[in-house]
């Protein structure tokens, strides 16, 4: 699976990862894989998971000779064939970038029938001048306290979860990552996943940590809790050492621009019926 890492090395400069992060999250020994190669040069290649094409990579040397469109005539005949009624480019169970970055491919995917109703914005935080104590956000409620999950704590999270973001169930029932919680009057109100090694597109010798799955039960939202949770975490994680926070897959760019947060990149969320 080496040169497959390479090759997305190559074509996705922007998103540099790991060869342990591109297998662990792409999982391309699962995939079904349709690829071009001359004399035995790999040119090209996409990966295919159930009804969605995570990754679609042609060697840029080879680009404009129509390898990149017959693999993903390719592999939309390979979906068919499996039943798929739609193809969303990324997302799924196995993805790393969510869709198509921002420029050129999404031209190209929008030449072959392609749209998308909204894009995704990966953010990041420099934490070297961050202080949540210096922040200029509204306060939360009086009462309002924070703490880490305990494993008793577990029913109450996922009816919490469920409440706020049902699809989002399964991710903290097996969440081995720490939950910072918010509560008001010993209620789960606000609960957001940290990682102290969560950088997915950072650069070499830096410690990133993540914020994920922020999310607030509907009856408290709107009264600062999120921004304030969101900060405490973020704090948190500059005390572990973490010198960046790299935060994926939002469409809340000015929401998270009030703690500091800058974006980075955009994702095109491209799908088509077939």
């Amino acid at each position: 699976m080496r040169e497959y890492y390479e090759l997305y090395m190559r074509c996705f400069p922007d998103y540099p990862t790991t060869p342990e992060n591109f297998s662990t999250l792409l999982r391309p020994e699962l995939a079904h894989i349709v690829e071009r190669r001359e004399d035995g040069r790999l040119l090209g290649y996409a990966l295919v998971h159930d009804g969605s094409i995570p990754v679609l990579c042609v060697d840029e040397a080879y680009r404009g000779r129509g390898i990149g469109s017959g693999i993903l005539e390719d592999s939309e005949g390979y979906l068919r064939g499996q039943g798929a009624e739609k193809i969303v480019l990324g997302c799924g169970e196995h993805y790393m970038l969510q869709g198509v970055p921002e420029g050129p491919a999404v031209q190209f995917f929008e030449k072959h029938g392609y749209s998308a109703g909204w894009t995704s914005i990966n953010m990041a935080l420099e934490l070297s001048e961050f202080d949540s104590d210096k922040l200029d956000i509204p306060p939360a409620p009086d009462g309002v306290g924070y703490r880490f999950a305990k494993k008793q704590d577990i029913s109450s999270l996922l009816t919490a979860v469920e409440a706020a973001e049902a699809g989002w169930v399964n991710i903290f029932s097996d969440c081995s990552d720490p939950v910072l919680l918010a509560e008001l009057d010993g209620t789960i109100a606000g609960f957001e996943v940290l990682s102290t090694d969560g950088g997915y597109f950072t650069a070499p010798n830096q410690l990133v940590g993540s914020v994920g799955c922020v999310g607030v039960v509907p009856h408290m939202r709107e009264r600062g809790i999120g921004l304030e949770m969101v900060s405490h975490g973020v704090q948190w994680l500059k005390e572990q050492g973490c010198d960046v926070v790299e935060l994926r897959y939002t469409w809340l760019e000015s929401w998270y621009g009030k703690l500091g947060f800058k974006t980075v990149s955009r994702q095109w969320m491209g799908e088509k019926t077939l």
